[in-house]
């Protein structure tokens, strides 16, 4: 058992894992779901937005997390909008496909997604997760999360 060097019991292991949901569930995803963890991606983007760097800069680490909760956020609207989740799963991460997906289903027009965008083939290229020593173009930390703060409110 691979918890056998840190406890000495099933008992234990068993109580350091923590409890998401108090309830079984069915195991299913919703909107609902999609858009808490696009929640909980944007506020750990903010928690390192207001840390000062020390040794590491968090950049790449918070632009990761934006792009993810973006790409939940949206992938909550088209789920709202009939899109299901086996067909999101398809369009994966690429936020370009999602932004106009949205737009096709109806995201009002005053929602401007151009950092998101800005954002698009990097995040999804996972270069945040593999690194490679290219210049990269990236948008304003700031306006990208204020621009993902705005679409969730707008799609909840």
């Amino acid at each position: 058992m691979l918890f056998c060097s840190y406890y000495s019991s099933d008992y234990e292991a068993e109580m350091a894992l923590e409890n998401i949901f108090d309830i079984e569930g069915d195991g299913s995803e919703d909107d609902g779901t999609l858009y808490s963890l696009s929640d909980e991606f944007l506020e750990a983007a903010r928690v390192l937005q207001a840390t000062p760097p020390t040794r590491v800069n968090f950049s790449s680490a918070t632009y990761y997390l934006l792009g993810h909760s973006a790409e939940l956020i949206l992938k909550a609207f088209l789920f709202r909008h009939g899109v299901s989740i086996v067909d999101l799963k398809k369009i994966g991460h690429d936020l370009e496909k999602l932004v106009y997906r949205a737009k096709e289903k109806g995201l009002p027009e005053k929602v401007d997604l151009q950092q998101t965008l800005k954002l698009a083939d990097i995040y999804k290229d996972k270069s945040f997760e593999y690194r490679t020593r290219k210049r990269k173009l990236l948008p304003s930390l700031d306006l990208l999360t204020e621009e993902i703060e705005r679409l969730q409110s707008v799609v909840f």
